[in-house]
């Protein structure tokens, strides 16, 4: 088990360092003993900027993580390989596929901005994983992640693009990043679309640890009702992770939720933020 962890975050939704660069997205810098890694690459090149404005050496990871196919997860990987050349990455295969997403004035694109092709002759080594797998002594990518409540749901306005029809995107390529440590797992989110108590439990399941240390990242429940809300917070509560760290598109409602139930256990972290093993 890990001893030792540390997360800072180079993109996110908010800022309060004049330094740095918010903007919708996330990307974690991950720490561990065994090695670095990148998860999730924001939209931009925002968290190449962050990066060097914090003193971290983005060449010194061993791969880049990328949650799931959506552009703010995305989007920032060419900037990386322009950077420094060839690089690890892993994805769960279905993260290239085109995506969508309805509003009333249409259906707009939001997949990964790139094609696999042109990114290979950048240096990008894709590895696909489907299933759970260890990429690092005590690091695991979750793989597909079961879906068993039922009050977390994928909204309908999804879709995909299969060969020419528009069909709900359920959003199987979705995985998070868990770190098997001494104090519990520590389960790393994208947006959280499978559902946060899916992919906790999911995570003490593949790591074997029955106690969750943290979890950190989007929950996509910004514009969830109250009693999703509160269904998943009375869940968290049988959970009883020891801190919340609510990033990206989990929402304020849901945050206020949580903060009202656990009080400092939650921790609103900005773009430059760490959180660590205490």
């Amino acid at each position: 088990m890990l001893d030792f962890f540390r997360l800072t975050i180079l993109c996110e939704n908010r800022v309060t360092n004049r330094k740095l660069i918010a903007e919708q997205g996330l990307s974690i810098f991950v720490e561990t003993p065994k090695g670095n890694l990148l998860f999730d690459t924001g939209q931009t090149d925002a968290f190449i900027h962050n990066a060097e404005n914090l003193g971290i050496d983005l060449n010194s990871i061993k791969m880049v993580v990328l949650s799931h196919g959506h552009y703010d997860h995305t989007g920032g990987l060419p900037f990386l390989l322009k950077k420094r050349g060839e690089t690890e990455v892993v994805c769960h295969p279905a993260l290239v596929h085109k995506k969508y997403r309805v509003y009333p004035a249409g259906r707009l694109e939001i997949g990964v901005p790139w094609e696999k092709n042109a990114l290979v002759k950048e240096g990008a080594h894709f590895h696909f994983y489907t299933h759970p797998h260890q990429i690092l002594p005590d690091v695991w990518i979750s793989g597909e992640i079961p879906r068993i409540t039922p009050y977390e749901v994928i909204d309908e306005a999804y879709q995909q693009k299969v060969l020419e029809s528009y069909i709900h995107d359920e959003i199987h390529d979705e995985q998070f990043l868990a770190l098997n440590t001494i104090r519990g797992v520590v389960v790393i989110l994208g947006c959280g679309h499978a559902g946060p108590i899916n992919s906790l439990k999911h995570a003490m399941r593949i790591t074997q640890n029955n106690h969750v240390y943290a979890v950190v990242g989007g929950m996509h429940l910004d514009s969830a009702s109250e009693e999703r809300i509160n269904l998943i917070v009375e869940n968290l509560e049988i959970i009883n992770p020891d801190f919340i760290v609510p990033l990206h598109c989990t929402g304020f409602a849901a945050i206020h939720r949580m903060f009202t139930v656990f009080k400092d256990r939650v921790k609103l972290l900005n773009v430059g933020d760490v959180f660590e093993l205490e």
